[in-house]
């Protein structure tokens, strides 16, 4: 009885130390199936659209679709008279999307409106500066584009900023990367055969988000004539799943058919506040219901936006406009010293680091690495403090100054305070930047995890959240700006039997 209680201990221990094995120890091998999947390429139910257009697309049904490998593809052409050149802004087609909605089965799930204006402040905050050669599509470098050269040997880089330097015409775009139920869900490979269909709509902003080439005289606006743009050969592309295992079909269905199947998945409630103004005292309002309330994201953009220069040190100069990296790197003209020439000449060509030398936002030296178009500036230069109550509760014991607003909105972004592989866009060097254009307050109220997904945010109990906005500037200034409050919540959709859908707020 001893023989036979040791060698049950000792199994039982051994059993135990396997189990605690490193994974770079173990030699586990797992093995799935009837599993195989394609690439499908969908067409919208427009092809061709123009600016503020509306336009449909549906994905594959009756399959499993991968909405993480969901791209938009299309040429872009923008439109000008005599005089200003147009191009489109950092990017691409994302920045187009003024809202963006989801169906599923003829029940709308997601609605974000001024949909570019958010996605410009996240990817601003957590796109990494390895970022702009890998998303070439996705124009994450607008002050340059490459066309292949006449006997075809080289990529042959064109500086957009120059007054010379014709439209965008043809300028093959895409988008990968999404925000809301495209890409945050508990259920990132759906089966439309029990969700009926996925259908997006997506409405494109106006002209304003483009910016033009430089003006022909020094340190002036660009003329516009009649500016616009628009899209063609649009389609879209989706890994389709085929998956044949009876288990999980057995298993799926079962559950359809008692409690029904759930999909969480986190979106976007977008509030547009009133123009106003730097003054002292700034209070915007918004209400929000919800049962998980994640994520506050406070932003502004121009009140009244227009077409201009590039955002960009040294791009508004007719002749000698320059690029992102030569701005980066200092280098302040692209024209090559003469033959002879001293010093001093040199000097000038290639100054030291300098930022904005005058307020005009025409002025050559405006922008400094921005490197984006006017209408997605935000602009809180001269701010004392920002709060943020919630139910009269203020959400900080204190109002926050801009530095603590700065790392509190990267841990607000799951902790990317201390991401050692990623960073912020290249132009973000300092607080100054931050403040002059980048500006956004986020408010984290969720639980900030990586692994599984949570239903964590505030709840509102079946009550509204008021969301009230306080901001402090040291003087006033006449410049108008437009709020926005983006509140990120946690919704859930049910999907019982025949293809009904219930969305759990």
């Amino acid at each position: 009885m001893n023989n036979i209680f040791f060698l049950y201990y000792i199994r039982k221990n051994i059993i135990m130390e396997f189990a605690t094995f490193p994974k770079n120890l173990a030699y586990n091998i797992k093995t799935l199936s009837g599993f195989s999947k394609s690439t499908v390429k969908i067409t919208p139910d427009k092809t061709s659209v123009r600016a503020n257009d509306t336009f449909k697309v549906k994905l594959p049904t009756n399959t499993i679709v991968d909405l993480r490998t969901l791209s938009w593809y299309a040429k872009g052409n923008c439109v000008s008279g005599t005089g200003d050149n147009l191009h489109f802004p950092r990017f691409g087609l994302a920045s187009l999307i003024k809202t963006l909605a989801v169906y599923v089965n003829g029940t709308l799930i997601e609605r974000i409106d001024n949909y570019n204006i958010l996605y410009n402040k996240l990817f601003d905050l957590e796109g990494g500066v390895d970022q702009i050669a890998k998303r070439h599509l996705e124009i994450l470098d607008p002050s340059v584009r490459y066309k292949v050269a006449a006997d075809y040997t080289s990529a042959t880089p064109e500086i957009c900023t120059l007054a010379a330097t014709a439209d965008d015409t043809g300028r093959k775009l895409a988008v990968s990367t999404w925000i809301g139920f495209l890409a945050n869900n508990s259920c990132p490979c759906p089966d439309t055969n029990d969700l009926g269909s996925i259908e997006l709509e997506i409405t494109l902003s106006n002209e304003q988000v483009l910016w033009a080439g430089a003006a022909a005289a020094a340190n002036g606006d660009s003329a516009k004539n009649n500016p616009t743009y628009n899209l063609e050969d649009m389609f879209f592309t989706i890994s389709k799943i085929v998956f044949n295992d009876p288990l999980y079909y057995n298993m799926k269905a079962s559950k359809l058919l008692s409690s029904g199947l759930q999909i969480g998945y986190q979106t976007y409630i977008a509030s547009k506040g009133s123009v106003v103004a730097k003054n002292s005292s700034v209070n915007v309002n918004c209400t929000v219901n919800s049962t998980s309330l994640d994520q506050l994201i406070c932003t502004f953009n121009p009140a009244v936006p227009d077409i201009k220069p590039l955002l960009l040190n040294g791009s508004n100069n007719e002749t000698d406009s320059i690029s992102f990296a030569n701005a980066f790197a200092g280098i302040a003209s692209r024209k090559a010293v003469k033959a002879g020439a001293d010093v001093a000449s040199l000097t000038m060509i290639v100054p030291a680091l300098e930022g904005q030398t005058s307020a005009n936002i025409h002025h050559n030296s405006a922008g400094d690495l921005y490197n984006q178009s006017y209408f997605f500036k935000s602009d809180v230069s001269g701010l004392l403090s920002s709060s943020i109550e919630i139910n009269n509760t203020p959400l900080a014991p204190q109002p926050l100054l801009s530095e603590q607003i700065y790392s509190e909105s990267l841990i607000a972004l799951g902790n990317n305070n201390l991401d050692m592989s990623s960073g912020v866009h290249p132009g973000l060097r300092s607080l100054s930047d931050f403040e002059k254009y980048y500006w956004a307050q986020i408010v984290s109220l969720e639980n900030i995890q990586n692994q599984d997904f949570y239903k964590s945010g505030l709840d509102g109990k079946s009550s509204a959240l008021n969301i009230v906005w306080k901001l402090n500037y040291a003087t006033t200034d006449t410049m108008s700006q437009t709020p926005y409050i983006f509140a990120k919540t946690t919704r859930i959709m049910q999907v019982n039997e025949g293809g009904s859908i219930v969305v759990i707020v």
